[in-house]
């Protein structure tokens, strides 16, 4: 119980304040605990943010397994894909644009709080993601549905299609804005969008 107030409370000062500027103080001011409490289930700042990214994660990362692991047709898997990649990062924007920017070393006038190694930790968290839109490219490609590309690429061309779609303020947490979004991305992204 502790634990997740603790969690949550990080999720919203992290989200507000960006990871270098939040404080555990403040997180822990907001889970109205102590600071004993908070290192009792986290030894850091950073670990705290990475077990909140992971959590959070957590289910997302499993529902895209089970789509790609369905015997479906790849183009219908890859618009369940895409549903499921909105919905998650609507729900997640302000946290994940934080991650992002310190990834990319864009977070303070230090260029970022992480050092290559824990960048490295949370990239993985992407390659995973990314990697599951490559599969499902793949088994397209080899169903003969998908033209022969460069799937690694094609995956992280549409993985940035749909958090700029998210970041940008074109996708709501309306489902019906959300299934509306992910069908316009599945059919650019698979048909272009020349005249046919």
């Amino acid at each position: 119980m502790k634990r997740q107030q603790i969690l949550d409370a990080a999720y919203t000062v992290f989200s507000r304040k960006g990871y270098h500027r939040a404080t555990v103080d403040e997180i822990i001011a907001l889970a109205d605990t102590g600071k004993g409490t908070v290192y009792n289930y986290f030894v850091s700042k950073e670990q705290l943010f990475y077990t909140l990214i992971k959590e959070r994660s957590a289910k997302f990362e499993a529902e895209l397994d089970m789509i790609a692991a369905l015997a479906e047709l790849p183009l219908i898997k890859i618009k369940k894909a895409i549903k499921m990649f909105l919905g998650f990062y609507v729900a997640n924007a302000d946290l994940w644009r934080v991650l992002m920017h310190e990834m990319r070393g864009l977070g303070h006038e230090e260029a970022s709080s992480f050092t290559e190694a824990q960048r490295e930790k949370y990239r993985e968290r992407f390659v995973h993601t990314i990697g599951i839109l490559e599969s499902i490219l793949q088994e397209g490609i080899e169903q003969g549905a998908i033209r022969q590309c460069d799937v690694h690429k094609a995956a992280h061309g549409l993985f940035s299609v749909i958090v700029m779609m998210v970041f940008q303020g074109f996708v709501g947490a309306q489902d019906d804005s959300i299934e509306s979004a992910a069908n316009n991305i599945a059919d650019i992204f698979l048909y272009g969008v020349v005249e046919r």
